[in-house]
């Protein structure tokens, strides 16, 4: 037995699709590309148990043995088309440990303890049993110490048979039974509870018997031991028996996260105020689905603005706001492209040209998910194509739309970060991302001397971008800041070179 690093493991859409195929677990954020965008992850995350499959596969064989415990910590969310480091500690037959890395940052830990045994035959299941087919989304007041459920499950047969041999579990002492028993536990945490905003954090297994030819399914029990409110974090107590005889028994630990609200029309309003000043103005910004821009696009048509916002894929999301928006002095109109594409741009230039006559406002507020990243090789070209990706979607409208605004005097934004200031490790690439456009717009003020090119560097906002127990901590409602930014803007001011505008609260008090 040896301490190595083993091949990389890659994930794709197929691994994605075979495991909910066999497991049942077709919990939104591994399933639902648009659910998962409007999360912090920003797409689609690997399923945790997924990733333990893939450790256990990558131990060397254990002829003569089979796991008798495992024990795995989710320590960070995994996505399809990145290739994960492993290492591998096999001090002993008896005794492994795996981790996943995304360069120095673990994703996961595994640990697996065996026992002397062969891997049985997998039986002749009959067709699964299940419960849900949606996940339950339960409110946190529901999440109360005390709860049990109860259940019958069994896997996909001919998924699992195919997930088996894909990983070559049975080499490496994994029946179908035990791998059952992990797809039972993702069920759970990702179907029943906590269910729909579920994030698996921990999970120990302690199998108690191999139960190998039995065709019948798995009956389940679930209790929820204790409740952590201010960090939403659950912890669970499952056991499983087959046909009257304990199979095994664990203990899951998993958050709920917790899912922002849309943004409050009464909050902007008393924020932002109401007006007509800017009746007849006409104000592009980029990324208004939610989030900051769509709270900049709802405080904008307070004041009597007609806000065209621009979305990549939330249709929902925007049609929702300019519901919202609909009965304010001004309007939103939504308009769905790629801020970053130079096709779009042009089209969105004539579409402006021909409908208004005029853009007298542009704010450059798209930016493309995060994901945390360090100055190492295996996240270079991440952090190169990210910079890249940012910076485009602000030269990009800059480069087509600019010079409409400079022709009436208008007023650019770009939106910055504090992170600026203050950059926060794992960040790199946001960083330089933000410095980057913060550039652009300095350079543009020169250009185009008729426009009144700003940036501004929220703080922390409350988004998605920071929506974590800890995250949320201090952070300011984007309502606020989009307050700030549309009165400084109702002040007026002309044009000039000094593009870098303090909104800070005790400078813009209401």
């Amino acid at each position: 037995m040896t301490r190595a690093t083993a091949a990389s493991v890659r994930f794709d859409e197929g691994d994605l699709d075979l495991f909910a195929a066999a497991s049942h677990d077709v919990n939104p954020l591994h399933r639902s590309g648009e659910y998962a965008r409007r999360t912090a992850f920003g797409e689609r995350v690997v399923f945790g148990v997924l990733g333990a499959l893939a450790a256990l596969g990558r131990l060397q064989p254990r002829e003569g043995r089979v796991l008798a415990k495992l024990s795995v910590e989710f320590a960070g969310p995994m996505f399809v088309g990145v290739d994960y480091a492993v290492d591998v500690d096999e001090s002993s037959p008896e005794r492994a440990k795996v981790k996943l890395r995304d360069g120095r940052r673990v994703v996961l830990r595994l640990t697996a303890r065996y026992r002397d045994g062969d891997v049985p035959d997998a039986p002749q299941w009959t067709a699964p049993l299940i419960a849900r087919t949606e996940s339950a989304d339960h409110a946190d007041e529901a999440l109360v110490p005390g709860i049990a459920m109860q259940g019958r499950y069994s896997a996909e047969p001919v998924a699992l048979a195919m997930l088996m041999v894909r990983h070559e579990l049975a080499e490496r002492g994994v029946g179908p039974r035990h791998a059952e028993a992990l797809l039972l536990a993702s069920y759970l945490v990702g179907m029943e509870l906590p269910g729909r905003r579920a994030l698996f954090s921990d999970l120990s297994l302690d199998f108690e018997a191999e139960h190998s030819l039995s065709t019948a399914p798995v009956d389940w029990s679930l209790a929820l031991d204790s409740v952590h409110p201010e960090f939403g974090m659950l912890s669970m107590s499952l056991s499983t028996s087959i046909e009257g005889v304990s199979a095994a028994r664990a203990k899951l630990t998993a958050f709920a996260r917790q899912e922002l609200p849309h943004l409050s029309p009464d909050a902007i309003e008393s924020a932002a105020g109401r007006s007509e000043r800017l009746l007849g103005k006409v104000a592009l910004v980029t990324g208004a689905s939610r989030g900051l821009g769509a709270a900049i696009a709802h405080a904008l048509a307070l004041h009597g603005c007609t806000v065209i916002g621009t979305y990549l894929s939330s249709s929902t999301e925007a049609e929702a706001l300019a519901s919202r928006i609909a009965s304010t002095p001004g309007g939103f109109i939504p308009m769905q492209g790629d801020a970053g594409d130079a096709r779009w741009a042009a089209e969105a230039r004539e579409v402006i040209v021909a409908a208004h006559g005029r853009l007298d406002l542009l704010v450059c507020n798209a930016c493309p998910s995060l994901r945390p990243l360090w100055l190492e090789p295996a996240s270079a070209q991440r952090i190169t194509e990210h910079v890249a990706r940012s910076v485009a979607m602000v030269a990009v409208p800059l480069s087509h739309l600019l010079d409409l605004v400079a022709s009436v005097q208008g007023s650019a934004v770009v939106i910055s970060s504090s992170a600026v200031e203050d950059p926060p490790a794992e960040w790199p690439h946001y960083v330089a991302a933000k410095c980057a456009v913060e550039a652009l717009a300095r350079v543009a003020a020169v250009e185009h001397p008729g426009a009144r090119v700003m940036v501004v560097r929220p703080p922390k906002l409350l988004t998605e971008l920071v929506n974590t127990p800890l995250g949320r901590q201090d952070a300011l409602a984007p309502e606020d800041f989009a307050a700030r930014l549309v009165r400084r803007l109702l002040e007026g001011g002309g044009a000039s070179r000094e593009v870098l505008v303090d909104l800070s609260d005790a400078q813009n008090a209401k």
